[in-house]
């Protein structure tokens, strides 16, 4: 698309150039196939799911629904993919039918956020055909269907197709080159730097691939920060 002989930096250069999206020269070059630590396929997919399914708790808090309901709908199926055991320290609350109750709507609203995090590893292990523009929230309608109709977690696995280390970072630093972008009109006070871009879904994406490639030590979940 760019020509072979352009790096990935200059290959994002170029993407964002088209997208009117401004351009900070001096930001390093991402990692290279040699030295991204990518995660196992079943990694990716344990954590995507388990993430995904916790977040549709958050959203039915965020609605007004009754969590405990919402709990007692989706742990069975956490349970079916055998998913409970990959739980983190913030999760484990929404599972919690003494503790889900407690939960503030704010939280509840940081939670719903992470299936945009979850969105670029479902696109890397191929659950989602392409990481679209990020101007918008995801459509999240087919992830649901997909995961919805699977049996276990072995069904899970079988609709993975791996994305290559180097699809995988060119999304990587396109990424991250945007969330600089974002960064910067926030401060500046001037939307015209990042274009079309939606900051919630840049910064939530950033970080999901940050966790995906190991970006800055990047293993705790929880606490994942997009670095610019």
């Amino acid at each position: 698309m760019f020509g072979n002989k352009l790096t990935r930096k200059q290959r994002t250069e170029q993407l964002l150039k088209k997208h009117s999206i401004a351009i900070n020269p001096n930001l390093p070059e991402i990692e290279s196939e040699e030295k991204a630590n990518i995660k196992s396929p079943e990694e990716i997919v344990r954590r995507a799911v388990t993430a995904f399914i916790t977040a549709q708790i958050a959203i039915d808090i965020c609605s007004g629904n009754g969590a405990a309901e919402s709990v007692e709908f989706f742990t069975p199926i956490m349970e079916r993919f055998g998913l409970m055991g990959e739980l983190t320290d913030g999760e484990k609350i929404y599972f919690d039918p003494s503790e889900c109750e407690n939960i503030s709507q704010d939280e509840a609203y940081q939670m719903q956020w992470r299936l945009e995090m979850c969105v670029s590893l479902f696109w890397a292990c191929g659950f989602r055909k392409n990481m679209d523009f990020p101007s918008e929230i995801t459509d999240i309608t087919k992830l649901i269907k997909l995961i919805g109709g699977c049996g276990s977690f072995d069904e899970l696995m079988s609709h993975v197709k791996m994305r290559t280390a180097s699809e995988i970072l060119d999304n990587a630093d396109a990424i991250f080159r945007m969330d600089w972008a974002c960064v910067e009109a926030r401060i500046r006070n001037d939307k015209s730097i990042s274009g079309r871009l939606n900051h919630d879904v840049v910064v939530e994406q950033h970080k999901g691939f940050n966790w995906l490639i190991g970006a800055y030590d990047a293993e705790d979940w929880d606490s994942v920060k997009p670095h610019t």
